[in-house]
């Protein structure tokens, strides 16, 4: 199952997967779930803090089509956590550099089962190997059992409510047990290397004329 680990300021490289990755989060968060979210012209659902250069874990088909995705940033940083639901952790920051923020994690309707665990399977290992001890994300309460049945249970830190209803703020704890247990449940190889950050080709200077 291919991955991809990209930042925003890259993704014009992918345009394909980029628009297919935006257009499933409006699809599944603004029309299927009804969140307030804006979408432009051609269903893209994008907000500010993908402007902001985050990390975005990716897993394709073979044939490169976008399956699930999540969206990733340190917490050195803005976050949502921070900037929209303080209130869930009684206005504690978390702010480390071992904890990465996740957001917009989803699946597509169309991906198997082993794509969700496969996707925490590459967000855990790049994390154990930078150094990232949590992940930290707000969510709709019912996702506990969801990630639980995935196979990475989190902590939960938070509750509050929200238009969409009950919402909970999750901690993940990152470990060289949880990526193997995610590799398993997700039946990746038991060689299956680490997932590697895309770096765009240095551009080479035009020669003088």
């Amino acid at each position: 199952m291919p991955f991809t680990m990209i930042h925003g300021d890259d993704l014009a490289a992918f345009p394909k997967l980029r628009d297919e990755m935006f257009r499933e989060r409006g699809s599944i968060f603004k029309d299927r779930l009804g969140w307030s979210l804006r979408t432009d012209a051609a269903g893209r659902e994008m907000d500010e803090y993908d402007g902001m250069n985050p990390l975005y874990n990716i897993v394709t088909d073979e044939a490169g089509r976008h399956l699930g995705s999540t969206r990733l940033m340190p917490t050195t940083g803005r976050t949502m956590i921070a900037d929209h639901f303080a209130e869930l952790t009684d206005g504690v920051p978390v702010s480390s550099a071992a904890i990465w923020e996740v957001t917009r994690f989803f699946v597509s309707p169309q991906a198997g089962r082993r794509a969700a665990p496969a996707l925490m399977w590459a967000g855990c290992d790049l994390a154990l190997r930078s150094g990232v001890d949590f992940y930290v994300g707000v969510t709709g309460a019912h996702m506990v059992r969801v990630f639980s049945a995935c196979g990475w249970t989190p902590e939960v830190i938070g509750r509050g409510t929200s238009a969409e209803g009950e919402i909970v703020a999750c901690l993940w704890e990152v470990s060289k047990a949880q990526v193997e247990a995610l590799r398993i449940r997700a039946a990746l190889p038991e060689e299956c290397g680490p997932v590697e950050i895309f770096r765009p080709a240095p551009a080479t200077a035009a020669l003088a004329a």
